[in-house]
Order: C-alpha cells, then sequence, then structure tokens
C-alpha cells in the first residue's frame, strides 16, 4: 500500500442495515431500535402530515426525534407516575431527571395549571417525597400539566420540553418501567443484584457495583478526553475541567433563538453571515449597545455558511461579550474554531455518535480566553447542580458509539463532495449549498491540514415540483436530524420552519429546500440512489 493511501476501518457496519425502500412510514431510524431518535417520512407529503399534525400520519409514528416527540416509553413512565402520585388522570405528566430543571419547568408553566400546584419527587423504592425538602435524594420528577391533550397549556408544556431537551431518555424511561418493583414489572431473573449504576438509578448488575460504577467513569473520562482532543492544538489543550458533558445541547437553529426568547425571557436579534450584517452589528455596538453573548454555528445549518468569525473574535476582545460556536455540522475534525471564541458547544447526537440512538452534547472552554476563570466557574456550578441527568446507560453507549469517530467524518465528507460534484453537473438543480464552493476563504482561514468540507449539504431546485420529485424518489432513510453514519434526506424547512416560512425566507432558507446528511456508505450505492432522484426531477 502506498504512503498516499489512507488505511480506513470497515465502514460497511456503520451504513443501514436494511434497503431503506423496504422501510415505512414511521417506521424508526435505525430500524428496529428501541432507542433509535429519527423516523422515517418517505414522502414530502409526509414530512408535510407531520407539521400539520395530519392524524394519519401521527398514528404512523413509532418514534419522532426526541425534542419533538415524546418517546412512547417516556409518556408510558410518567402516566404510572401519574397514578402512583394519585394525579388527575386528563393531565399530562412531564418526568424531569433534575430538579433544577423541574423548577425552571414550574416557573415556566406557572403553578395554577400544574395539577395540585406542585411537583413531585419520585424515589427508587415508589415513595413521593415533598419536592422542597433537599434531605433525600429524589430520583426522578414529576409534573402534571391541566388541560386538554390538544390544548394550550399543554402546546405550552411541550414546547418546553423541545426547546430545551430537559426531559428524561428512552433509555431511563424503560429502565424504571422494567426494575423498579412499584412500578409491578417483575424483576430480571438469575441473582442479579441491585447498586447504583453511576447516574443515579441502581443498575443491575452481575459483575459488583464498583466495578459497573467503574466502568461508566472510564466511559465518561472517555468521552471527556476524545472531545478534549479533538478541540485542542499545539498552543490550546484542554483540561478535563474545560469541558462538560451532559443530555442538552445548543443547536443555533430554530430551537436555539427560541430558547432564549421564551425559556430564557432573553431578547434576541438574529443576523445573517454577510458582511453587512457583521457591520450593522458593530454599528450596534460602537453606538454603546451591550450584547452578554453571540451564538454562531460553524459551518451554517442548513446553508452551510461560514460566518465573519475573524471579525467577531475581534469585537468580542473589544466589547466583552462571550461568542460561542456550534461546530456540530462543521466538526473539531474539520475545523479548529476554540482559539477563536470563548466556548465551543458540540451535539454529540449527530455525528459524534453517529449511530442516531442516543442525545448528548458538550461544551468546550478556551483556557486562553480573557472570560475563562468566569466561564469555568459557571461550568463548575452548573455541573454540580445537573452532574446525574446523563443516564448511565446512555453514557456506556455514547462512549462505545464515538469509536472511529474522525475515520467516519473523513468518509463522509469525501462522499459529500462526489454527491456535490454530481448535483452540480445537472441542470435540474438551482443551487448546491456546501463549504467548498464559492469563496472559501471563511472556511479555510479555520481548517485543520488535511482535512474536508463536511458531510452536510443542501440544494434547491429550478421548480417546486423536481424538488418533491427529487426527495420522494431518492432511496435513502428520510427523516429529522443529521450526522448520521447512513444517509439521512430532510424536507428541512418544513420541518424545522413550517410555521415561519416567511422568516426563513429572508435569510436565503426556502421553502423547498433538501438537505442530505451524508453517510459512510459506499460511493457508487450512494451516487446511484442521487442520479435515480435527479432523473425522476428531470421528468416532472
Amino acid at each position: 500500500m502506498s504512503d498516499n493511501i489512507r488505511k480506513r476501518p470497515n465502514m460497511r457496519s456503520y451504513a443501514l442495515p436494511v434497503d431503506p425502500a423496504s422501510l415505512q412510514l414511521g417506521d424508526p431510524l435505525p430500524p428496529n431500535d428501541p432507542h433509535a431518535i429519527s423516523v422515517h417520512l418517505p414522502t414530502w407529503n409526509d414530512t408535510l402530515g407531520w407539521v400539520t399534525k395530519d392524524p394519519n400520519v401521527l398514528r404512523a409514528m413509532k418514534t419522532g426525534y426526541p425534542r419533538f416527540f415524546m418517546p412512547r416509553a417516556v409518556d408510558q413512565l410518567g402516566r404510572r407516575l401519574m397514578q402512583r402520585v394519585g394525579a388527575e388522570k386528563d393531565g399530562t405528566p412531564m418526568v424531569f431527571a433534575s430538579k433544577r430543571w423541574a423548577e425552571m419547568f414550574k416557573d415556566y408553566m406557572g403553578e395554577d395549571i400544574l395539577a395540585s400546584g406542585r411537583i413531585w419527587g419520585i424515589m427508587w423504592d415508589g415513595s413521593v417525597d415533598d419536592f422542597r425538602d433537599d434531605n433525600r435524594v429524589q430520583l426522578l420528577w414529576l409534573a402534571v400539566v391541566i388541560g386538554e391533550s390538544k390544548g394550550r397549556e399543554v402546546s405550552k408544556a411541550r414546547m418546553f420540553w423541545q426547546h430545551t431537551g430537559y426531559g428524561i431518555s428512552s433509555r431511563r424511561a424503560v429502565f424504571w418501567l422494567e426494575k423498579a418493583l412499584f412500578l409491578n414489572r417483575e424483576p430480571r431473573k438469575g441473582g442479579d443484584r441491585i447498586c447504583n449504576g453511576g447516574g443515579g438509578e441502581p443498575g443491575w448488575l452481575g459483575d459488583g457495583c464498583s466495578s459497573a460504577r467503574d466502568a461508566v467513569q472510564r466511559a465518561t473520562e472517555d468521552i471527556s478526553t476524545k472531545i478534549a482532543g479533538l478541540l485542542s492544538d499545539e498552543d490550546i489543550v484542554l483540561g478535563k475541567d474545560d469541558k462538560a458533558r451532559g443530555p442538552r445541547w445548543r443547536f443555533l437553529y430554530v430551537d436555539t433563538i427560541k430558547v432564549l426568547e421564551r425559556i430564557h425571557d432573553c431578547e434576541v436579534t438574529v443576523y445573517g453571515c454577510s458582511y453587512s450584517d457583521t457591520e450593522s452589528f458593530e454599528r450596534r455596538l460602537q453606538n454603546g449597545e451591550q450584547f452578554h453573548a453571540v451564538f454562531t454555528e460553524f459551518t451554517g445549518n442548513p446553508l452551510l455558511q461560514s460566518p465573519h468569525l475573524e471579525r467577531l473574535t475581534c469585537l468580542r476582545k473589544s466589547f466583552q461579550f462571550v461568542l460561542l460556536v456550534d461546530d456540530t455540522v462543521g466538526t473539531a475534525v474539520c475545523l479548529n474554531v476554540l482559539r477563536h471564541c470563548d466556548v465551543v458547544c458540540t451535539s454529540l447526537t449527530k455525528m459524534f455518535s453517529g449511530k442516531c440512538n442516543v442525545m448528548g452534547g458538550s461544551l468546550g472552554l478556551n483556557p486562553k480566553s480573557t472570560l475563562y476563570p468566569m466561564l469555568k466557574r459557571g461550568l463548575y456550578n452548573r455541573h454540580q447542580q445537573d452532574k446525574d441527568v446523563w443516564y448511565w446507560e446512555d453514557v456506556l453507549v455514547m462512549a462505545e458509539n464515538c469509536d472511529n469517530f474522525k475515520e467516519r467524518v473523513e468518509v463522509a465528507s469525501e462522499n459529500a463532495l462526489a454527491v456535490v460534484e454530481l448535483l452540480q453537473a445537472n441542470t435540474v438543480v438551482k443551487e448546491v449549498f456546501y463549504p467548498s464552493l464559492g469563496n472559501t476563504t471563511r472556511y479555510d482561514a479555520y481548517k485543520r491540514h488535511g482535512a474536508g468540507y463536511g458531510f452536510l449539504l443542501s440544494i434547491t431546485l429550478n421548480t417546486h415540483e423536481e424538488a418533491v420529485a427529487f426527495y420522494n424518489r431518492l432511496n435513502v432513510a428520510k427523516g429529522p436530524s443529521l450526522g448520521t453514519n447512513f444517509t439521512l434526506c430532510c424536507a428541512y424547512t418544513l420541518l424545522a420552519h413550517y410555521n415561519e416560512l416567511d422568516r426563513a425566507a429572508q435569510f436565503g432558507v426556502e421553502e423547498y429546500l433538501v438537505r442530505i446528511s451524508v453517510g459512510v456508505e459506499e460511493r457508487d450505492w450512494l451516487l446511484e440512489r442521487v442520479r435515480g432522484a435527479l432523473e425522476a426531477a428531470m421528468t416532472v
């Protein structure tokens, strides 16, 4: 093998295990996984039916992206806990793993629309503790929203669940349903004993408690070490206290904006990536306006644009605001942005995991930032409050999934570039959005040596009919999320901005935009499917 040919791990095991053509509306992605976090929407009308709450489409949904679709097991656990505390049968349960998160929910909703005006702390043995008593450690917190399932109060509660991501995971719910004796389930046979698994709940472990706790701790440290290594370079090296892991994620598409506005009551201004937008922001700073923080993505979703990070870096030093960059799409494999900001946030749910069956997020602090001491104290205090919220089984799954992260990003990036070249050569395609196209100066300034341009791309076609035909014919998995080992396509604008299409259009996000998260499949397999979709579009 010549030196210039990189040896790759076998990627076949990372691809979708079935032909996407055999999947039905509402099937989990990946198929047959009880903790899948995406769901198959094979046609454009299926996506439209989902966002418009078409009863036929909703009935077909076996799962969904957890912030937009409460996992069935979580809802079932909530209703069993409602029975335990004697709450109203027609209420809607909301279950949290953190007391602070539950308090935030209570403040957001108001006591008058919660059953009994309170939140219940549920112990592992089934006892119900007073929510205000800090002398005992509750493991779950239950709030019950009064009102009709389609009423304004329930819609507001689900908005909190969606924007914050503070709900419990499906694995935690299944564990309680199957193992908590008070929920009338039989424990697993075989002499296993209960001990603490590392994240709060007891764990069913046959090899001793200490070894199980050690395994979870090692998995947590392994994830942290991997993230720190990815973000570091020859001048900036992250220590173990400069990052945090957990079940939350910050993402500057619609929900980052809304969690700031609706949950934290912040005044938010949204800018595009053009130079004139950056100048407009700078003028406001020079005129004396104060901003606490600037959130941006590198690269952006879904238009794959790169902000004027160099200019924002200069402004942050002059005007002392916190600059946070989400590198989920670009990834730390391709880009080095930490030295140019105060905080890098990443959705571990996406390509870091790749398997589309576990949620997580991380924050990395720039140790050379002038704001570093303040941010580190805040990060430490928050971690102390929420240190057990990332469920221990999810930690173990994430630690296993993140193997070969760098290699998977490299293969997916090479595949994406091949897809881009194919799309560009076809006249039915109006525009392709990808970081390698046009003026790449902004991206290349932060690109790591030898790295590619990432796995995500978006396209628009000449007509709405062609876009629908392309989407319907593209024989890959289709549904919410991105950064999966298998190629995943979605009608992005419908999913993310259906109720604000005009606002999205102001920033260049057209209604009929198609986003493709390219996976690690064999390239010929992938290109054949893209060609088929293009042929369908050309025959409209």
